[in-house]
């Protein structure tokens, strides 16, 4: 009689065998998702840094072709919002939950004590960050030609109505708004005038005179914005040292700059600006959005004293602050 010998594995080997078998897709695993989480996290940063980038070369280019008259208008002013209410004719959507108008979110200028020197880094300007406009130079159609612009955040949906029933994604983005030359002739150039203002929660058509306080939505300059600031400063004439005549002091919310020389620091037009913008990265996004939603899918952590705390706590863990110093020339009309 012919014998077979026994070609099949033993249960052992098999055993064995799955386990080396799971160990290596667990490593395979780790390394694919440690390079996704690198690639994200690259790309997180790719997007913030860009969206800085452009937003502070639009700036800088303004601020470097702004124009200044002695004629008694405001040809720059600046307001820090911290009443929700006032945010309205901004296009903002306002509800309970979102970036905190308490104390936590306005610290124009720090002060940690011990002879620390306050940095604008360190700075946040209110629920609505600084609302920012000027007269400068804008390449028109029929050349240079003076225009009023604007900078400021408001939370609204992407796309759609300003009303919380909009399923749209509600994001915090920083806009720049440019009133045509025609209009910004017509109104003139005292920025704090009604023909500039709002009173609708709807945005204005673009280049309208009322884009100035409420930008129409393809004024979208860069998205994720959760904080917009600016100091400004003289030169010493005899020095040339810089002394900040925005902000005096964390109260000091508004800058209305209609003279030079010997007056008021809080009517004198700056000479130089440090700017600073604050930019979520998605996950950073995604997180205040849930946070915002009240979907009760994130729990304070028993760390975080209040609501209003934690959400800083998650703009600043996700997020990437980038300033800049800006010459402001002032050039006279």
């Amino acid at each position: 009689m012919r014998t077979w010998s026994s070609a099949a594995f033993t249960l052992l080997e098999l055993l064995v065998a799955v386990v080396i078998t799971l160990i290596l897709a667990g490593l395979m695993l780790t390394v694919v998702t440690n390079t996704l989480n690198l690639w994200q996290r690259t790309q997180n940063s790719f997007t913030m840094s860009a969206q800085a980038t452009l937003a502070l070369d639009l700036i800088e280019r303004d601020l470097h072709a702004a124009v200044f008259r002695p004629d008694g208008g405001t040809w720059l002013a600046v307001d820090v919002i911290n009443a929700p209410v006032s945010l309205v004719p901004h296009g903002w959507l306002t509800l309970a939950t979102m970036k905190p108008s308490t104390s936590v979110s306005q610290r124009l200028l720090p002060d940690w004590g011990d002879g620390f020197t306050p940095q604008i880094a360190d700075a946040r300007f209110g629920l609505s960050g600084t609302w920012l406009r000027f007269v400068t130079t804008n390449v028109e159609s029929d050349g240079s030609l003076p225009v009023a612009v604007s900078y400021q955040i408001a939370r609204r949906p992407v796309s759609g109505s300003i009303v919380a029933s909009n399923p749209a994604e509600v994001r915090y983005s920083l806009f720049r708004s440019a009133v045509s030359t025609a209009a910004t002739f017509t109104v003139g150039n005292d920025l704090t005038v009604s023909g500039y203002g709002s009173a609708s929660v709807t945005p204005s058509s673009s280049r309208n005179p009322k884009t100035l306080t409420n930008p129409n939505s393809t004024d979208v300059l860069a998205t994720n914005v959760v904080d917009f600031g600016v100091w400004f400063y003289v030169r010493d004439a005899a020095t040339g040292a810089l002394r900040r005549i925005f902000p005096a002091d964390n109260a000091d919310l508004t800058h209305a700059a209609h003279a030079v020389g010997v007056v008021p620091d809080a009517n004198r037009f700056p000479e130089v600006a440090d700017v600073l913008v604050r930019i979520l990265s998605d996950r950073g996004a995604l997180l205040l959005s849930e946070l915002e939603s009240g979907s009760g899918h994130l729990t304070r952590p028993s760390t975080v004293a209040t609501d209003a705390e934690w959400w800083w706590v998650i703009a600043e863990t996700y997020s990437r602050v980038y300033v800049r110093r800006v010459e402001i020339k002032g050039s006279a009309l």
